[in-house]
C-alpha cells in the first residue's frame, strides 16, 4: 500500500536557539517542497525524518516513516545570508530526496519538479485552494494558505465570474503545522452568495469572509459541542507568540 509523502523534516541538534531558527525556516522551505509533489505516493513511505550530520546515508524505515542522514555545515550555513540559507535547506532536502528516489525506485522526475517549483516560487509559501463559484454565479472563492517562519495565515481570495482578482481577506493566522490548521482548512464554502469562509462539522464554529466588508467574522453555535470546547477549539488553531515554556503550559491548560 503506497502513503501519501506529507513530510520531509530535517531535525537539527543539539536543541537551542539556532535549531529553533533553523527549524522555523526549513518549516516553510520543506511544507513548500512536499506541497508541490502534489500527492505522490511513494511506496510504504509517508515521512522522511532527516538528521542533519557529516554525510549522507539512509538508515531504516520504522512503519512508513523513513530515517536518513543528511551531511549539513553548520558553521558555513550560519554563515549565509537568509536567501542562501533558504537555497541550502532546499538543496539539502532535495539531494536527501533523490538519494532515497534512487535507492527505491522512486519517480525522480516528480521531486526534480518540486525543486524548481520552489525556486520559481522563490521560497515563497503561498498555494491557494480550488476556486468555487457562488450559487448565483457572479462570483469565485479559493481559500489561500500562506506560511512564514512565525506562522500560517488562512485567507479568502475573491474573484469575479471571469477570475479577476477582487480583494483577499484575512480568516485566521494559526500556527506552522498542519496540525493545528489541518483540519478547519479542509472544510469551505459559500454560506451565501456574498459570504466564503472555513466551517467545523455542523457548522459550530464558523470564520467567513464578505465581499461586502474588508474583515472576517467567526461565530460560535454550539449544538453538538459546548461554548467551552468551541472556544478551546478556536483558541487551539489560532496563532500566539510564546516567550517561554511556561506561556506554552498556560496556552496547554486553558
Amino acid at each position: 500500500m503506497s502513503n501519501k509523502l506529507d513530510d520531509i523534516t530535517l531535525y537539527y541538534y543539539p536543541k537551542g536557539d539556532d535549531a529553533k531558527k533553523f527549524t522555523m525556516k526549513q518549516n516553510v522551505i520543506s511544507d513548500l517542497y512536499v506541497q508541490y509533489l502534489n500527492g505522490y505516493k511513494p511506496p510504504r513511505t509517508s515521512r522522511i525524518s532527516v538528521e542533519l550530520s557529516n554525510e549522507d546515508f539512509l538508515r531504516n524505515y520504522s512503519g512508513s516513516i523513513l530515517t536518513v542522514n543528511a551531511k549539513f555545515d553548520k558553521e558555513k550555513y550560519w554563515e549565509l545570508s537568509s536567501i542562501e540559507q533558504n537555497q541550502y535547506i532546499l538543496d539539502t532536502t532535495h539531494r536527501i530526496a533523490l538519494l532515497c528516489a534512487n535507492e527505491y525506485q522512486w519517480d525522480k522526475d516528480i521531486f526534480s519538479q518540486a525543486y524548481e517549483k520552489v525556486k520559481k516560487a522563490n521560497f515563497k509559501y503561498e498555494i491557494e485552494g480550488k476556486k468555487k463559484s457562488s450559487s448565483d454565479r457572479k462570483h469565485k472563492a479559493a481559500v489561500l494558505l500562506m506560511k512564514n517562519e512565525s506562522y500560517s495565515t488562512i485567507s479568502v481570495a475573491f474573484y469575479d465570474k471571469s477570475g479577476k482578482p477582487i480583494k483577499t481577506i484575512e480568516l485566521i493566522k494559526s500556527f506552522q503545522h498542519e496540525m493545528f490548521y489541518g483540519s478547519i482548512i479542509k472544510k469551505h464554502k459559500w454560506f451565501n452568495n456574498r459570504e466564503f469562509g472555513l466551517y467545523t462539522t455542523n457548522e459550530e464554529l464558523t470564520i467567513r469572509a464578505s465581499l461586502d466588508t474588508d474583515l472576517s467574522e467567526t461565530s460560535l453555535n454550539p449544538k453538538k459541542s459546548s461554548i467551552k470546547e468551541l472556544e478551546g477549539y478556536l483558541r487551539r488553531i489560532t496563532y500566539r507568540e510564546f516567550n517561554d515554556q511556561k506561556d506554552i503550559i498556560e496556552w496547554m491548560n486553558k
